[in-house]
């Protein structure tokens, strides 16, 4: 029984940037199977590095049949499928205990498919990944290939066995969607499997999923709504079809078409926390606060530990999220004392959960709590002990313009750095604390360049610094235009000399201000106002009346 082996398999094509993070992810395994479908970077050099056996296959537009071409290459009891934008999360050890006096054919895992850099934007789900090989099972599908339907020739539904295996995808961040053309491809491959079973809703409701990533709400509709007509009630995707629909129906604003959708659907899917989450959006956008607030509450009671095996579920839909809708709620309805509890107890579920953050910040200070006493509850709820926590605290408070504790916070505990330092110096602005505005400036501009760090924290310093030495000194400094970026140098030179003339020529005006540096003077004019400099922004409007 010890000697019960596993095997990884993937397919791979061009994937240098992920793949060396999944194939380290799964060291120890007893063999790595990779079938290469034509890259042309160094994927097959990384795989054969982290001991993969690499197999250099045509690429034929058929997901299943490159699977089934590592079937056919594997030597191992047990076969994990990958793809190199995922990781295993689960520890190796843990894995393999699982596999010690099973009956089970197989196992679904739970994938979290991450959709942005924040905890809450996930979507997660089950899917069958770990099965047993030499059963004789292969892959079907052009594209979303499966393997549970070949078990279930053989075997009933409970030779699939649910487990905890934890993996995490990354392949749907939209930089890694954008690079990989993943959205075309999808199309073409689903188009294709369309034309050779038109008559296969699966293919129908993918097909839709890949309009919408694509931003065309209208023709997923419609080809959700068609689909619902033939997919069978006991398919696994059926509810998540719902789901989708629904979100198609909220971002269009067709909420008198959501609720005699859901109503039935939810007697079928009752323990789907999602769609009665959407219920409650629905309702919420109608004014109906008493229904919405009873259909966040259902989406609250759900259980959590069946909800991934059963459903495609974002990441809080049973927790924090529904808790949250129901402060909102109670803040509306000017119950500040219930919508301080919702909030916290939606932070209980996700501590970093910036819209309850905000949330109970705001409710506190409607009871009148003082700005220092609610940034020390903040501190208790989100100890300040990495950037994201601390940064997650000062936006909260900057949220209800909290700005002079956010000048008094410790800098033991609350250091200068990128993450916060754009809340602090506009406060230090309004509170008209000048220079010390202007000393962090210099700091956090001059780290910035030598550091070559991202061009929008280089924009938004020196719109602050323009801001804070026009306040001082009537003027934007020229050692401010050393650091500045080109497009706000230029638009601060042009500026300083329509300054220095005390008008514009209305031809160069036309061309140069209203064309070339509009975009520049706009955003000048809306950050004095916000950051309490009357000064700047009423010497701008002087200069350039169209702005005003």
């Amino acid at each position: 029984m010890n000697n019960i082996t596993l095997g990884v398999h993937l397919i791979v094509n061009n994937e240098a940037d992920l793949l060396p993070h999944c194939l380290t992810s799964v060291a120890g395994v007893d063999e790595i199977v990779v079938i290469d479908t034509g890259s042309t970077d160094e994927s097959i050099a990384i795989s054969q590095a982290h001991g993969a056996r690499v197999f250099q296959r045509e690429w034929t537009e058929n997901f299943a049949a490159a699977r089934n071409e590592g079937l056919d290459q594997a030597d191992t009891d047990w076969i994990l499928v990958l793809d190199a934008d995922e990781r295993l999360q689960t520890p190796l050890p843990e894995l393999r205990s699982l596999l010690q006096n099973t009956q089970a054919q197989a196992f679904t895992v739970h994938i979290d498919n991450w959709l942005g850099v924040r905890p809450e934007d996930k979507v997660k789900h089950s899917a069958v990944r770990l099965f047993r090989n030499g059963q004789g099972y292969r892959y079907s599908g052009r594209i979303h290939e499966g393997i549970d339907a070949a078990i279930l020739k053989s075997h009933n539904i409970s030779a699939i066995v649910h487990s905890d295996i934890e993996i995490e995808h990354f392949g749907y961040l939209p930089e890694i969607m954008a690079r990989k053309n993943k959205i075309k491809r999808n199309e073409q491959l689903l188009r294709r499997a369309l034309a050779e079973q038109p008559e296969d809703p699966f293919h129908s409701y993918n097909l839709a999923v890949t309009c919408c990533q694509d931003g065309r709400l209208q023709e997923a509709e419609t080809l959700l709504r068609q689909t619902l007509h033939h997919v069978p009630l006991e398919a696994s995707y059926r509810p998540t079809m719902i789901r989708d629909l629904c979100k198609i129906y909220l971002t269009q604003g067709k909420t008198n078409i959501i609720d005699p959708l859901l109503l039935p659907e939810l007697e079928r899917y009752e323990d789907y926390p999602d769609l009665h989450f959407l219920l409650g959006q629905s309702l919420e956008s109608q004014g109906l606060l008493e229904r919405a607030f009873q259909a966040y509450q259902r989406a609250a009671s759900i259980s959590g530990d069946h909800v991934s095996q059963k459903y495609v579920s974002e990441q809080g839909m049973n927790t924090f999220r529904p808790l949250y809708r129901l402060g909102l709620i109670s803040e509306r309805l000017e119950l500040q004392e219930d919508a301080a509890r919702f909030y916290h107890r939606a932070l209980q579920h996700h501590s970093l959960y910036r819209p309850a953050l905000q949330g109970i910040a705001s409710a506190f200070q409607r009871l009148a709590v003082p700005d220092e006493e609610i940034a020390g509850l903040l501190i208790q709820l989100v100890p300040p002990t990495n950037a994201a926590q601390r940064a997650a605290i000062i936006d909260s408070l900057f949220e209800i313009n909290a700005n002079e504790t956010i000048t008094n916070l410790s800098r033991d505990t609350f250091p200068l750095e990128l993450e916060t330092a754009n809340w602090m110096i506009s406060s230090l602005l309004i509170t008209s604390k000048l220079e010390d505005a202007y000393t962090t400036i210099r700091q956090m501009t001059s780290l910035a360049t030598q550091d070559n760090h991202d061009l929008e924290y280089l924009k938004k310093w020196a719109t602050l610094w323009a801001i804070c030495s026009w306040a001082l000194f009537g003027e934007f400094h020229n050692d401010l235009l050393t650091y500045a970026p080109d497009e706000l140098r230029f638009g601060l030179q042009y500026i300083q000399k329509c300054h220095q003339q005390q008008k514009v020529d209305p031809a160069e005006a036309e061309v140069d201000s209203l064309t070339l540096h509009s975009s520049f003077i706009s955003d000048l004019i809306e950050q004095s106002v916000k950051l309490h400099q009357p000064a700047l922004s009423e010497a701008l409007i002087k200069l350039f009346p169209p702005f005003r």
